[in-house]
């Protein structure tokens, strides 16, 4: 699954309103031809109508870029202390990795992550634990032998709700302004996450 919002972001306000006053003329026409000529009433409708479909539009756009962009919640870390994901980003783009313990293809990724961390030390590499304890998480960590440098727990499973994600594990994309630019629900293999990386960021 793939969401590139670049030209949608760009783009959206002037498509919104020729869609608007294209219904809204459409309208204005079909209630000439019923009134019989009586323009001004159909203009007037017409006219209402593109605002209202206009400002429809505009809402669920606003509320989907909402979901859009890096979360400004406080996270726990495994040393119980809180931080923000925009906070360990600093302006680069950014890998947000949704697992848990108990997920095998999440276990089968982590290496993949682990190799890419290293490899690219101008990404943010952050492994975002789902519902799970700190001392789950670290006797996981140490049992598989994993050292990411950035571990915080989402104990509500808050990402996903607001993204709608349903499944393990999901790899998020986040670009230096903080915009969702890929999602990859799943196993990875080192040469997709490469790919994946050199097309986005």
């Amino acid at each position: 699954m793939s969401i590139d919002l670049g030209f949608f972001a760009l783009s959206v306000s002037p498509v919104l309103l020729l869609i608007s006053v294209f219904i809204g003329l459409l309208v204005s026409l079909i209630a000439i031809i019923k009134n019989k000529g009586r323009v001004f009433k159909a203009t007037l409708s017409g006219g209402l109508t593109a605002v209202g479909v206009y400002g429809v539009f505009s809402l669920v756009i606003a509320l989907a870029r909402s979901h859009t962009g890096l979360p400004d919640s406080n996270f726990m870390q495994l040393d119980g202390k809180e931080v923000k994901i925009t906070d360990i980003s600093q302006q680069q783009p950014t890998v947000v990795n949704l697992w848990a313990s108990s997920c095998s293809p999440c276990l089968q990724l982590m290496p993949v992550l682990e190799q890419a961390e290293l490899r690219y030390s101008d990404v943010t590499f952050i492994s975002l634990n789902q519902r799970e304890s700190s001392e789950v998480v670290q006797a996981f960590l140490q049992r598989e032998g994993f050292k990411f440098e950035h571990v915080l727990l989402d104990s509500k499973g808050e990402i996903a709700t607001n993204k709608g994600l349903f499944s393990l594990p999901v790899t998020l994309f986040f670009n230096t302004n903080g915009e969702l630019v890929h999602s990859h629900a799943g196993d990875m293999s080192t040469t997709s996450l490469q790919q994946n990386i050199e097309q986005y960021f």
